[in-house]
């Protein structure tokens, strides 16, 4: 018998959502545990690198070249020597856990994922117990921290990042096993589009009806005032459009909420909390046709694996990249002609929005009266065939995880 403890950390809504995506797919009656990093400092320094013109800088900064290689000799040692606190907790865990001979931890972030291949060998000899440690990277990136010595697996969105791994791993001497899955997303987003809900394609087509544009504000609470604007614009250019607006309950959030209540056509959803705001982003396409999605290159770019038939295929407009996971993220789309500037349109799932709000809905508006967006929705719409023999695209990435990992365990 096994026990799966999963494990997240409290920057950026993203690695939550995957947590979620592999809980649920789950082989059948697997007890798990739900384990949280309680570091403050994590969440600060995830909104400060986000919003703040010189965290930005040195955020930025650090992610290439030799800054990269000192920041990650640093975050690593760092990880290492606070992983006291959580090896107490993952043996108490263990040790309670009667009748369950190994032990399966899932991170969905590096941070977490380092103290415990630290831990990994300790927590074994002092429990009796086999321990597997799985990383699920979140991000198409091949940014060093993500590189974790002690991890049994590692999951990568694609062949690029996996082959990038293995020559890092093998330069510093890190036993590195990766596999290519594409990336795991939550049933609810992967399912058919019932008929209940409508037909994103026929919607933009006609000359009337609702066009309804989800924005999911990130954890960091990023580009407020651009959204502000858009929204705005948007309104004043068409009354189609009806925007969903999920954010966190917050003080940076407070004013945004308050001005945007006040707007028409303007649905507001607010969650107290990380869980709630995953929850109530499910609701809202559960029970929603969204056409469209506005929103930062961050996971929320796997989305365009999906094809528009998918309860989850909305086209996804993207906002400006903030860091060198989102760049890479869209890298991933252009690899697979998903998101493109120039060039064939026959595969596209997303489109980058203009940095002036103001171009931004005009652009939107162009879209939708030019026939762009319901192109982009045909029903006869097709991943290449290079794409769909990649093994990068898809919707059934979380089942995947679970079954490449029995196969190397050999379970």
């Amino acid at each position: 018998m096994k026990l799966m403890i999963f494990t997240y950390a409290p920057a950026g809504l993203g690695h939550l959502r995957v947590t979620e995506a592999l809980v649920e797919t789950r082989p059948e009656k697997t007890d798990y545990v739900l384990l949280g990093s309680v570091d403050r400092f994590m969440t600060w320094i995830h909104r400060f690198t986000s919003i703040n013109p010189i965290g930005k800088f040195i955020f930025l900064r650090s992610q290439y070249g030799l800054a990269e290689d000192i920041f990650t000799a640093l975050y690593r040692k760092f990880l290492v020597l606070s992983s006291g606190a959580l090896f107490k907790q993952l043996k108490d865990i263990v040790v309670r856990s009667t009748g369950k001979d190994e032990v399966w931890i899932i991170a969905t972030h590096f941070g977490m994922a380092h103290q415990i291949g630290a831990v990994k060998e300790r927590l074994m000899r002092e429990t009796g117990r086999v321990v597997r440690l799985i990383v699920q990277v979140t991000d198409d990136t091949s940014q060093h921290i993500w590189c974790v010595r002690g991890a049994d697996l590692t999951f990568v969105p694609s062949k690029h990042v996996r082959d990038k791994f293995e020559t890092y791993a093998k330069m510093k001497g890190i036993d590195f096993v990766g596999k290519v899955i594409p990336y795991p997303l939550c049933s609810v987003l992967t399912r058919k589009l019932p008929k209940r809900l409508g037909n994103r394609h026929k919607s933009l087509t006609k000359d009337s009806g609702t066009i309804r544009v989800a924005i999911p504000i990130s954890g960091a609470a990023v580009g407020l005032g651009y959204i502000i604007k858009l929204v705005k614009a948007l309104n004043g250019l068409s009354k189609r459009f009806e925007f969903l607006i999920l954010v966190k309950k917050s003080p940076f959030t407070k004013m945004f909420i308050s001005l945007m209540r006040r707007l028409d056509r303007v649905k507001v959803l607010v969650g107290k909390n990380d869980t709630e705001m995953i929850s109530l982003y499910e609701f809202l396409y559960k029970n929603n046709l969204i056409h469209l999605e506005v929103t930062k290159p961050s996971e929320q770019a796997f989305k365009a694996i999906l094809d528009p038939k998918r309860v989850g295929g909305s086209l996804l407009l993207f906002t400006s990249a903030v860091g060198r996971q989102e760049v890479e993220n869209m890298e991933f789309l252009e690899r697979h002609q998903l998101l493109s500037r120039t060039g064939s349109l026959t595969h596209l799932r997303a489109v980058r929005l203009p940095n002036e709000p103001m171009k931004a809905a005009d652009f939107i508006f162009w879209g939708v009266q030019s026939g762009l967006f319901a192109m982009m929705t045909a029903k006869n719409f097709r991943f290449s065939n290079k794409s769909l023999k990649s093994g990068e695209i898809g919707a059934d990435g979380a089942r995947q995880f679970w079954k490449k990992a029995a196969r190397k365990f050999g379970v």
